[in-house]
């Protein structure tokens, strides 16, 4: 990020779903660009033994829902579209990046009366390129010309192969918005969020606990026409994070040499003084099927809270709001360790005050 010419112009926005003193202060010691950091208030950190957390009441995952009635677990009645109880570390995910994208919009877009930035969404494992804000700006100034019906800007793009990065620099794509293809480095305005966030009943059904694959079914089922996005054919935003939530068998630093060294590789290529749209088309690709994981009653319910979150407790407040918070909060023991499906997400802003 330090070396991303133009940072220093930027908001940068750290969402956390769990609080790490050392984390935190190596973010507030951030000198080359203003910073803000907000905390996720449902995070299994501060519920890790009742809902949204894994209480030990609830159904284990695989159990078979014959059963589950039988034990009475609490959520039996619960289970997803293929018979599976929800498991706390994912639906985390999807509660966390839903939360903090209404609370940049509401929250700090609005408080701070900024003058419709575009918000550019990144996640501890993104690596920026130096000139990427350079090439977003480049594309917001000529969005209209590119693509005026474009709501969507990724900077990344999942690459099979680097072999034609130098030649691609300039170019755009302009493309259906496809979850699976374009949810990395993700720039959009207000506006177009209002869209997503009135759809919202859809987002929050949805049966999977993927928040990009939700997207998609607001995009393709929900909003009048479907989102269109301009993408760079040489992303400036690249995947590093080998390892994950799903993938644990990895060499955590190899993906980072290797994009360090693709951009020192043409560092003479970076920062072009213009760019050219030479991939169309118009052709969507169909969704995919519920991925699962998103069944239970409550996380639906604490997804619909997530739309508003400053909104304050009241007697009108969902059920499940106050059922959490009435809750005793049990620790697990002391040497038991509470891990986070997603540490930190960045979002940058490009003020314009």
């Amino acid at each position: 990020m330090r070396n991303t010419k133009g940072i220093e112009e930027a908001l940068l926005v750290f969402s956390h779903d769990i609080n790490v003193g050392i984390n935190n202060e190596l973010i507030r010691n951030i000198t080359f660009a203003r910073v803000y950091q907000i905390f996720y208030p449902y995070n299994l950190q501060l519920f890790p033994l009742v809902f949204p957390g894994q209480s030990p009441s609830d159904c284990p995952e695989k159990m078979k829902r014959d059963k589950a009635q039988e034990t009475n677990c609490s959520n039996w009645s619960y289970p997803d579209k293929y018979g599976n109880y929800r498991v706390a570390q994912l639906t985390q995910i999807k509660h966390h990046w839903w939360w903090k994208m209404n609370f940049v919009f509401d929250g700090i877009v609005d408080k701070f009366a900024m003058n419709d930035p575009w918000v550019l969404l990144l996640e501890e494992d993104h690596m920026l390129a130096p000139d990427a804000l350079h090439v977003l700006d480049i594309i917001v100034s000529n969005r209209p010309q590119y693509c005026a019906n474009c709501e969507i800007i990724s900077l990344g793009f999942y690459l099979k192969s680097t072999n034609k990065y130098g030649q691609d620099i300039s170019h755009l794509g302009v493309h259906p918005w496809y979850s699976s293809k374009h949810n990395m480095g993700m720039a959009l305005q207000k506006n177009t969020w209002k869209k997503i966030k009135g759809c919202s009943d859809m987002f929050c059904k949805w049966d999977d606990y993927n928040w990009d694959w939700s997207l998609m079914q607001v995009s393709a089922k929900c909003l009048p026409q479907r989102f269109r996005v301009i993408f760079t054919k040489s992303p400036r935003v690249i995947h590093i994070g080998d390892c994950g939530v799903h993938t644990h068998r990895c060499e955590a630093h190899k993906a980072l040499q290797s994009t360090q060294e693709l951009f020192r590789q043409h560092k003479d290529l970076l920062f072009p003084t213009s760019l050219s749209v030479t991939d169309t088309s118009r052709r969507s690709l169909k969704p995919s099927k519920e991925n699962g994981g998103w069944g239970d009653i409550r996380d639906r319910q604490l997804c619909e809270i997530n739309k508003s979150p400053l909104d304050r407790v009241s007697a009108q407040s969902p059920t499940v709001l106050h059922e959490m918070l009435n809750q005793k909060i049990q620790f697990p023991p002391s040497n038991k360790t509470i891990t986070s499906s997603t540490t930190t997400t960045k979002i940058y802003s490009r003020l314009n005050l």
